[in-house]
């Protein structure tokens, strides 16, 4: 690792290394956005080098630091059992491969794939598809070329001051898996449009419903979860299938399920009391690691034979163009404390980033109206993680706990200004829209605005009953209750007059409820009746609202195209409302056309860098100059601010606006414009 001081009026930096017992000396140059890895590891083991670092400034001049001295680590062979493989090497699946306890060398190794022909010939290095990994598992996904080719992997850490190489054979690529039956285990049925008024919109909702689909469960049982991968929604069924939903409409099936030993849960002798709806998929959460690469977290139970856990566990999910594979390899991050013989379906389980390396998930007591379980008081218990706001450290599933006194929380969000929003199911009314805060205690099962459902007041006395006193209460509570689910922070991409408002889902009422706030203050609540019980609510890309609703159906809300007729023009203006130029076109946003195009590696609408910089504030920004991301030299020598003019040529033409890049969208002119709109450059 090679660490400089800044140089005054540097624009950029390299790095400089040779070899000190080579015959002839010469300086390889590296970029310094990355530090030097020498491909000849054996070769170069406990040799000395030279390092010295250049400063580039705006005008293309050089300047040399002084170079120091260092020395390679020596190099050893690694156990035969230091690394192992978790998956045989087959066409359109993940490779994935475990250091165990060792990890590679921070910010300086990756894993190394290695090519070679059926008789271990003719080998060559695989290109990297990924930033420098220093995880102690790692994946490579096998494409149709390798079919019939001799694949091994290497990898070098760390280890007690010692250095080691590891390398595994995976051995002959074989053909891809049949997946013939796949395209088989469900049939489905385009929902017919439907309109819906509401105070400020007209909405159309349309969508797919999964009329059958084997072994997924939606027959059977509740639960579910939705999350967008680009254009696409990710389905997960309550029993651990995944399909996806295309813009279009059509349904792709995945391989893959979540690890929830259901056969055994099934086969249970007490089967008809533990019920198929207590066991489920909570929630899922796509985490971006590349442009093709996600890791991929579930929240759900598992059986163990006696008792039903709570647990979170995660794969890895890769997106090649329109194939997307969920990798088989699952690994378990957190178990919840205690595991239950008769849980409730009162799991919670709704999951937040926090940061780059934590999970917040909250969990719901699973205790219901029965007690069977034993302690009653659970959400109370420091001891259990049941009826809590949990913070997960991901590589180590260490967990913390930032908030108890929770009954049965369905949903969790985040606002721009950091505020966290949670929702729960009361017991006989009182369900809950709260605000969570460090160490807050949220009274269940001492408070509540609900009573018990044998209609018997909650509270230790008289006076407790319906107060809070010593807990935090809720921002708004129902009675009776709504059957609350998940929520929403609405961001104005598709419906700009609902901006910040809260978008909740319910399943007794099955509506959605728009929460109009001032801060954490209620102004005003809209119902919008869908007719459907709503499990999940999410938010595309392009703006849309994506709802999952119980028994296999998903929606897409928008607005109605009846704005683009000519007696709305006014409408049309007021609502920012993209429509076709011609009578019967496809009208295509500057949504879609950012959803399409941009998405996938821009943020904007959290101060966060993706796979590119974040586009917030992005006109009047400084070109190549927002802090904490690593530009181009191409942009950073610009030195110029971003004007839409400029945004919509760059978007067009960037190789022609900043000479030296590489990127290319593949658009015109008209759809660059669209999206400078969109993203406000207006």
């Amino acid at each position: 690792t090679v660490a400089w001081r800044e140089m005054p009026g540097a624009a950029s930096y390299k790095i400089a290394v040779r070899p000190k017992n080579e015959l002839v000396p010469r300086w390889r140059e590296y970029t310094a956005t990355s530090a030097p890895y020498i491909a000849d590891r054996w070769a170069m083991s406990g040799m000395e080098y030279e390092v010295r670092v250049v400063a580039v400034n705006g005008r293309g001049q050089s300047e040399w630091s002084d170079s120091v001295s260092i020395t390679a680590p020596v190099l050893q062979a690694a156990p035969d059992n230091a690394i192992s493989i978790a998956s045989s090497p087959l066409v359109g699946e993940f490779i994935v491969v475990d250091l165990h306890s060792q990890r590679p060398f921070e910010n300086r190794s990756v894993w190394h794939w290695f090519i070679c022909g059926a008789d271990g010939s003719d080998c060559k290095v695989l290109p990297r598809r990924s930033p420098y990994q220093s995880q102690p598992t790692w994946e490579y996904f096998v494409e149709p070329a390798m079919e019939g080719k001799h694949l091994s992997v290497q990898v070098d850490y760390d280890k007690e001051g010692v250095s080691y190489s590891a390398t595994a054979e995976l051995g002959i690529v074989g053909a891809a898996r049949d997946r013939e039956l796949a395209t088989h285990e469900f049939e489905t049925q385009d929902l017919a449009t439907r309109e819906l008024a509401t105070h400020l919109y007209a909405l159309d909702l349309n969508g797919v419903y999964f009329r059958s689909w084997e072994g997924a469960g939606w027959e059977d049982a509740r639960g579910g979860a939705i999350a967008p991968l680009g254009n696409d929604l990710l389905v997960a069924t309550p029993w651990g299938r995944f399909a996806l939903v295309r813009p279009t409409g059509e349904v792709v099936p995945l391989d893959g399920n979540v690890p929830m030993n259901r056969a055994e849960f099934q086969a249970h002798p007490d089967i008809e009391y533990l019920s198929l709806n207590r066991f489920r998929v909570a929630d899922i959460l796509l985490k971006r690691h590349s442009a093709r690469r996600y890791e991929l977290f579930v929240t759900h139970h598992y059986f163990t034979g006696e008792c039903i856990r709570f647990r979170l566990s995660a794969t890895m999910l890769r997106q090649q163009g329109a194939d997307v594979s969920v990798s088989p390899a699952w690994r378990t991050i957190f178990d919840a404390e205690p595991c239950l013989r008769h849980p409730s379906d009162q799991a919670g389980g709704r999951m937040l980033t926090d940061g780059p390396d934590h999970l917040l998930v909250v969990i719901g007591d699973h205790l219901g109206d029965t007690y069977g379980n034993g302690n009653r008081l659970i959400s109370q218990d420091p001891a259990s993680h049941l009826g809590k706001l949990v913070r997960i450290e991901i590589e180590t599933g260490r967990a913390l706990t930032l908030a108890s006194g929770l009954r049965n929380p369905q949903g969790l969000t985040r606002d721009a200004a950091g505020t966290l929003w949670e929702t729960e199911h009361g017991p006989w009314g009182g369900d809950e829209l709260n605000v969570l805060e460090l160490g807050g205690n949220y009274g269940w099962p001492l408070v509540s605005y609900g009573v018990w459902y044998n209609k018997t007041f909650i509270g230790s006395n008289d006076k407790d009953v319906a107060q809070h006193d010593g807990f935090i209460k809720p921002v708004f509570s129902w009675v009776p209750s709504l059957g609350i689910s998940n929520l929403i922070v609405n961001d104005e991409r598709w419906f700009p007059l609902w901006k910040d408002d809260l978008l909740i889902g319910s399943l007794s009422n099955k509506s959605l409820f728009r929460v109009c706030r001032n801060g954490a203050a209620v102004q005003y609540i809209e119902r919008i009746r869908v007719g459907d019980r709503i499990r999940d609510i999410a938010q595309m890309p392009d703006g849309r609202i994506a709802l999952l609703a119980d028994g296999g159906k998903v929606y897409f809300l928008s607005r109605s195209y009846a704005y683009c007729n000519d007696e709305n023009k006014l409408n049309r203006h007021v609502f920012a409302f993209d429509c076709p130029d011609t009578v019967g076109a496809v009208a295509v946003t500057g949504a879609q056309l950012y959803g399409t195009h941009c998405s996938g590696c821009h943020s904007l609408t959290v101060e966060e860098h993706g796979i590119g910089p974040h586009l917030v504030g992005v006109v009047g920004r400084r070109v190549g100059a927002v802090g904490g991301y690593q530009f181009s030299d191409a942009l950073r020598s610009l030195g110029t601010v971003w004007t839409p003019t400029q945004l919509e040529q760059f978007l067009a033409d960037p190789k022609q606006f900043a000479p030296g890049t590489s990127k290319s969208l593949h658009i015109t002119q008209a759809e660059a414009r669209a999206i400078v709109d969109f993203i406000g450059g207006d």
